[in-house]
């Protein structure tokens, strides 16, 4: 699916935005940015006004195959584990 040039414009913020955010908790990296993908969750509320809360992903440039985001998201998964695990 080709994307609009409003997607490539935010595509290409994203991961400057991704890539800066690595240098600066991580240091410089001469490693190269292959794939990401962004998790979040947003907060909204319904016509009754109860909360509602609602979740997203944004892979790379609007499509990573799905095994891969499958493996990215397990991976870090795993690692938030054993981080809480050593806590």
């Amino acid at each position: 699916m080709a994307r609009t040039p409003e997607q490539v414009a935010a595509d290409e913020a994203l991961t400057a935005a991704i890539q800066s955010a690595l240098t600066a908790y991580h240091g410089d990296d001469s490693a190269l940015l292959t794939e990401y993908v962004v998790v979040g969750a947003m907060r909204d509320w319904d016509d009754d006004g109860d909360p509602v809360t609602k979740s997203y992903t944004v892979p790379r440039d609007g499509h990573v195959p799905m095994h891969q985001l499958l493996g990215l998201s397990e991976y870090a998964s795993t690692r938030f584990r054993k981080i809480i695990a050593e806590d």
